[in-house]
C-alpha cells in the first residue's frame, strides 16, 4: 500500500515513510521478543517440571524398593518354613510390628501353587487359591525367567481380579517370591496398601512427602491409567487413560508437555514411569502462574514502543524541511530534460546525499545530451548493415550453381567488409585437403599454394575445430602462413568456419592491407554473413544434386524407351532382312511383301526416333506442326505395334502452342493404349481445325472395354482429363466390347482452363 501512495506533500510522504516503518519494526521486534520470552519461558517450564518429576519418580522407586526390602527379609526368613502353614502363621504374626505400619491392609503368604498359607490380620483368607492374581503369575514369569524382583499390581478393574482386603477395602499388592538356598521357588510373600480418600499409610504418606511442585495437583497412576495416588484425593481410583501426558507415561516415556486440562486451564504436566514398576507419576502446573514474572515485561516493551514510534516521527518533522528544497529544484531541472532541454544543471550544496544526487542528474544530463547526439548515427550504421545483409542476401540466392554462389560470397564479402582480399576454402575429398574454390584479390601464384590440411596453419585450425579465428598483426602471430601473407600483403584477416549439417564445409575469410582492430559490428557483420553462405551453398548443392538426378532419371526413361520401341522394330525390320533372300528365291511375290513390312518396320523406327529427339528438345513440340507430329506418332505405333494407323486432316488454322502440346500429348496416349491393350487390325487419328475451335478423334476397332468396370485412372484416362482440362478443352471416351474404343477432343477457344476456374 505504501509503495503507491501518489497523495500529499513529499513532506508528509517522507513522515509517512519514515513513520509506519518504524513503528512496524520496533512492534515486530517487540513481538518477536515477547514471543521468544515466552518460548524460552515454556522450555524452561517443561525442561524443570520433567527433571523433578524424573526425579521425584527415582525418589519414590528408592521408596518402594525399601518396602520390597522389608518383604524380602521376611520372604528369606519364611523359606526355612515352607512346608509348616502353622509356622508360617506365627513367623509373620511375630513380625507384625515391624509389617504393618507399612502395610497397611497386611501382608499374605502364599505357598508355591498359590494358595493362602498365612495372614495377618486374618480377615478370612487363609486356604483361598490366588494363582489367578495377574501379580502372581508375574512373580512365576520372573521367576521362570531368572529375574526374580518385587511384582506392584495395578488397580483391579474390569480387565483384573478385585482385591480385597480387610474390611472389603481396595488395596495394591507388592508381591516378593521366596526362594531357597538354590534358587528354587517356594512361594511368596505379599504386602497390601490400602487405597481410597480416607486411607492414611506410610505409602501415601512417602508419596505426600516428596514435595513435588509448589503448587497444580501430582498423582500416580498404574499401567492401565487408573490413579493410585492423587493430590485430590476424590480422585483415587479414577481412569486418566484417555490424558495425553498419562499415554505417553504409560508407554514408557519421560517429558513433560504443555496441554489443556477438562476446566479448559494451560497447564504443564510433567511424566516420568516410576522404576521398577508399571505405575506413572505425573505432575501439572498452572501455566498462568508460570508466566506471571513476564507481565512487567510486557510493560516494558510497551513503554519502548511507543518512544520508539513517536521520537523517530519528531525527527523526521523537523529534518525534512531541509530536504524538500533540494529536491523540489532536481523536479524543475527534471522537467526541462523531459520536455528535451538537455544540459540542465542544478546546485544542491547540502553535504549528503541530496548533493550526490544532484552531481549525478548534472553527469546524467550530460550523457543524455551526448547519446542522443550519437543515436541517431547509430540507427542510421544500424539501419546500413541491415541493408547491406538485405542485399547480400538478394545477390546470393540470385544464383544456383555452386561456383556462381561461392564467387558471389567472397564478392559480396569484399564489398560489405571493406576488405582488401577474400577466399572461401572448402574441402577436397580427393586430395584430403583444404583447397581455394573461390577467391578475390589473390595472385594467380599465391592461389596455387593455398591449400591446407586439417590442423594445419590457422585455416586447417579453424576447419579442424570450428572455432573462428581472428589475426590483428599477421607480423606479430606466429601462426601466420607468411609464404602467403606476404606475397599478398596482408596484415590482418579474420576466418570463420562455414558449416552446413553439424560438418564443416570449408573456411571463409576476409583480409586486410593493414593491422587493425576488429570489432565487435564487424565480427557479427562477418559471422551473419558466414551463416547465409552455408544456407546458400547447402541450397546450390541441394540444386546441383537435383540436376544430376534428373539426368540420371532422363537418360534411364530414354534408354528404356529405345529398347522397348526403337531397338525391337529394328530387331524385327533385321531378322526380316537377313531371311529376304532365301524369301526372294522361293517366292518373289513373298519376298516383295516381307520387303515391304522392312519398309513400314524402318519409317516406324524413324519415326519413333524423331519422337524420342522431340522428346530431348522439348521445345520443338511447339515449333512443329500438329500434323506432322500426328503423323508421325501414327507412323511410329504402326512400326512398333504392326497396327495401321491412318491420319486424317482437316482445316489449316495454327493452333496456340499450349493447345498444340496438349493434343499431341492425347493422342500420344490414346495410341499407346491401342498399341498395348486395344488388340486393334486398325485406327484413325481424326483432326479437324476451324477458326475458333479444334476436334481430336482417335478410334480403333479393338476388343473395346466397358467404361462402368474400368476405374476412372486406368489407361492413362486421368492424365488425358487433366491434359485436356488445362487448355479448358473436353474429353470423351467411348467404348463397347468388341467394338473398339474412340477418344475425342473438343476445345474452343476462349476457353477457360480448369486449373482458371474461380
Amino acid at each position: 500500500m505504501l509503495l503507491r501512495m501518489r497523495w500529499g506533500s513529499l513532506r508528509t510522504k517522507i513522515i509517512a515513510w519514515s513513520f509506519v516503518p518504524t513503528a512496524i519494526i520496533l512492534m515486530a521486534v517487540a513481538l518477536v521478543t515477547f514471543s521468544a520470552y515466552q518460548r524460552v519461558t515454556e522450555e524452561l517450564a517443561i525442561e524443570r517440571d520433567q527433571e523433578l518429576t524424573r526425579l521425584s519418580a527415582n525418589q519414590l522407586a528408592t521408596e518402594l524398593a525399601e518396602y520390597a526390602d522389608l518383604l524380602a527379609a521376611h520372604a528369606r526368613i519364611a523359606s526355612t518354613h515352607q512346608d509348616n502353614p502353622s509356622v508360617q502363621q506365627d513367623v509373620l504374626t511375630a513380625a507384625r510390628n515391624r509389617l504393618l505400619p507399612i502395610f497397611d491392609s497386611g501382608v499374605l503368604v502364599l505357598d508355591t501353587f498359590g494358595t493362602v498359607v498365612a495372614t495377618d490380620p486374618d480377615w478370612g483368607v487363609v486356604g483361598q487359591d490366588w494363582s489367578d492374581r495377574p501379580y502372581y503369575r508375574q512373580v512365576l514369569r520372573d521367576q521362570i525367567q531368572g529375574l526374580p524382583g518385587p511384582v506392584f499390581s495395578d488397580i483391579a478393574d474390569d480387565r483384573h481380579p478385585v482385591v480385597e482386603g480387610p474390611e472389603n477395602a481396595q488395596v495394591i499388592v507388592v508381591a516378593v517370591p521366596i526362594t531357597g538356598e538354590e534358587g528354587e521357588y517356594l512361594g511368596t510373600v505379599m504386602g497390601l496398601f490400602r487405597l481410597g480418600a480416607t486411607s492414611v499409610s506410610a505409602f501415601y504418606g512417602d508419596i505426600v512427602k516428596l514435595r513435588i511442585g509448589e503448587s497444580g495437583s501430582t498423582y500416580l497412576v498404574d499401567s492401565t491409567g487408573r490413579v493410585i495416588y492423587h493430590t485430590n484425593t476424590d480422585r483415587v481410583g479414577e481412569d486418566f487413560s484417555a490424558q495425553t501426558a498419562v499415554q505417553r507415561v504409560m508407554n514408557g516415556e519421560v517429558g513433560a508437555i504443555r496441554t489443556r486440562v477438562f476446566e479448559g486451564r494451560d497447564i504443564v504436566a510433567g511424566f516420568a514411569p516410576v522404576p521398577g514398576t508399571s505405575w506413572g507419576l505425573i505432575t501439572e502446573e498452572s501455566w498462568a502462574r508460570l508466566i506471571s514474572s513476564s507481565r512487567g515485561y510486557q510493560q516494558f516493551l510497551l513503554v519502548l514502543l511507543v518512544l520508539g514510534v513517536v521520537l523517530p516521527a519528531l525527527v523526521v518533522a523537523i529534518g525534512v524541511r531541509r530536504i524538500t528544497q533540494p529536491v523540489h529544484e532536481l523536479i524543475d531541472a527534471a522537467q526541462e530534460v523531459a520536455q528535451g532541454n538537455f544540459g540542465q544543471t542544478i546546485t544542491a550544496q547540502t553535504g549528503d546525499e541530496i548533493e550526490a544526487l544532484a552531481r549525478q542528474f548534472n553527469v546524467m544530463s550530460a550523457q543524455l545530451q551526448e547519446s542522443y547526439a550519437h543515436l541517431e548515427q547509430r540507427v542510421a550504421d544500424r539501419t546500413k548493415e541491415l541493408e547491406a545483409l538485405y542485399h547480400a542476401d538478394a545477390e546470393i540466392y540470385r544464383h544456383l550453381r555452386l561456383d556462381e554462389v561461392l564467387q558471389t560470397l567472397v564478392d559480396v564479402a569484399v564489398d560489405l567488409l571493406h576488405a582488401d582480399k577474400s577466399s572461401l576454402m572448402g574441402w577436397d575429398a580427393r586430395r584430403e585437403k583444404l583447397v581455394v574454390q573461390a577467391a578475390r584479390g589473390f595472385q594467380a601464384e599465391t592461389l596455387d599454394h593455398m591449400s591446407f590440411a586439417l590442423g594445419e596453419g590457422v585455416i586447417g585450425q579453424v576447419a579442424a575445430t570450428g572455432e573462428p579465428v581472428i589475426v590483428e598483426d599477421t607480423h606479430a602471430d606466429p601462426r601466420v602462413a607468411r609464404h602467403i601473407t606476404d606475397p599478398e600483403g596482408i596484415r590482418s584477416f579474420m576466418h570463420i568456419p562455414i558449416e552446413i549439417g553439424g560438418q564443416v564445409f570449408g573456411v571463409f575469410n576476409v583480409n586486410y592491407a593493414q593491422p587493425r582492430a576488429f570489432g565487435d559490428e564487424e565480427q557479427r557483420l562477418f559471422t551473419a554473413l558466414a551463416q547465409r553462405a552455408a544456407l546458400a551453398i547447402e541450397n546450390a548443392q541441394l540444386y546441383e544434386q537435383a540436376q544430376e538426378l534428373a539426368i540420371v532419371q532422363e537418360r534411364s526413361r530414354l534408354a528404356r524407351d529405345l529398347h522397348d520401341a526403337v531397338t525391337q522394330t529394328l530387331f524385327s525390320a533385321s531378322l526380316i532382312a537377313d531371311v529376304l533372300p532365301r524369301i526372294w528365291d522361293r517366292d518373289p511375290e513373298e519376298g516383295r511383301r516381307r520387303l515391304d513390312e522392312v519398309r513400314q518396320l524402318s519409317r516406324g523406327a524413324l519415326a519413333e526416333m524423331r519422337t524420342l529427339l522431340l522428346e530431348l528438345r522439348p521445345a520443338a513440340l511447339a515449333e512443329t506442326e500438329l500434323g506432322d507430329l500426328l503423323r508421325q506418332l501414327a507412323e511410329a505405333t504402326t512400326g512398333r505395334a504392326r497396327v495401321p494407323v491412318t491420319v486424317e486432316m482437316a482445316g489449316h488454322r495454327r493452333l496456340p502452342d499450349e493447345v498444340r502440346v496438349a493434343l499431341y500429348r492425347i493422342a500420344q496416349e490414346a495410341l499407346n493404349n491401342v498399341a498395348k491393350h486395344a488388340g486393334a487390325s486398325h485406327a484413325t487419328v481424326y483432326l479437324r481445325r476451324e477458326p475458333a475451335a479444334a476436334e481430336l478423334q482417335i478410334s480403333d476397332d479393338g476388343r473395346g472395354f466397358d467404361p462402368a468396370s474400368i476405374p476412372p485412372d486406368h489407361l492413362g484416362v486421368s492424365i488425358m482429363r487433366e491434359r485436356a482440362e488445362a487448355i479448358g478443352a473436353t474429353l470423351k471416351v467411348e467404348s463397347e466390347i468388341d467394338h473398339g474404343t474412340t477418344v475425342s477432343v473438343a476445345w474452343t477457344a476462349g476457353a477457360v482452363p480448369h486449373d482458371l476456374e474461380t
